[in-house]
């Protein structure tokens, strides 16, 4: 039996971040709004490699078509302030349906279900890091 324990902190490999990616439903894309990072919780999948954000047709998704952006998501145990958080970056690009989508085609590993005339946004995954993270706890907080 191998008894080693996982480093509280450290790099994750690109395996474990697709892996941590896919157990989530929620993150924050990142982007630029005159010159300024702004962060939007999004719902998301990660089917095969790319990033699939449903806009249930917001044409305020418009404005990221053939841009960069970058998408965050993690998990912090409250108890202990331990856990995860893995950045995803690319090009985006609107999509109609998602029958050109790897992963949506097999009904088992289709996060949800196509609806006709439906858009997602999605990033190609270009850059893909993450960490296992312990947050610091100062003396007294009880939080």
């Amino acid at each position: 039996m191998d008894l080693r324990l996982e480093p509280a902190d450290g790099p994750l490999t690109t395996g474990e971040c697709l892996g941590l990616l896919r157990s989530v439903a929620t993150g924050r894309l990142v982007y630029n709004e005159d010159a300024l990072p702004v962060v939007r919780p999004v719902t998301f999948a990660t089917p095969d490699g790319e990033i699939v954000i449903p806009t249930d047709d917001n044409p305020w998704f418009d404005r990221f078509d053939g841009t960069v952006l970058a998408l965050e998501a993690g998990s912090i145990a409250s108890p202990t302030r331990a856990g995860w958080t893995v950045l995803a970056i690319g090009r985006s690009r609107l999509l109609h349906g998602t029958g050109n989508l790897d992963g949506f085609d097999d009904p088992a590993r289709a996060p949800w279900s196509d609806v006709p005339g439906a858009r997602y946004l999605v990033i190609d995954i270009r850059r893909l890091s993450g960490h296992r993270i312990t947050l610091l706890r100062p003396a007294g907080d009880h939080r």
